[in-house]
């Protein structure tokens, strides 16, 4: 497995650096969440208000938060 995504709240004030928000690999597409694991839409809102604005990294095949990052981060085209 994958080395988990980190939060890094190193970031000077005006500085961005790379995001899983800003990644390719990040699925935004909240549909692609609910398929891709099965019986989630069972839970629905209570699901929702606990994922928030999480979701599914492609390349580590787990829930991430727009605030994480890792080496792997490539920028949207």
């Amino acid at each position: 497995m994958s080395a988990p995504a980190v939060l890094d709240d190193m970031a000077t004030p005006g500085e961005r650096r790379p995001c899983c928000a800003d990644c390719r690999f990040r699925a935004d597409d909240r549909h692609s969440l609910e398929q891709s694991i099965p019986g989630l839409v069972v839970f629905s809102s209570g699901f929702g208000a606990s994922v928030a604005d999480s979701r599914l990294c492609l390349i580590h095949d787990q829930l991430v938060a727009p605030r994480d990052s890792c080496r792997r981060f490539s920028p949207l085209r």
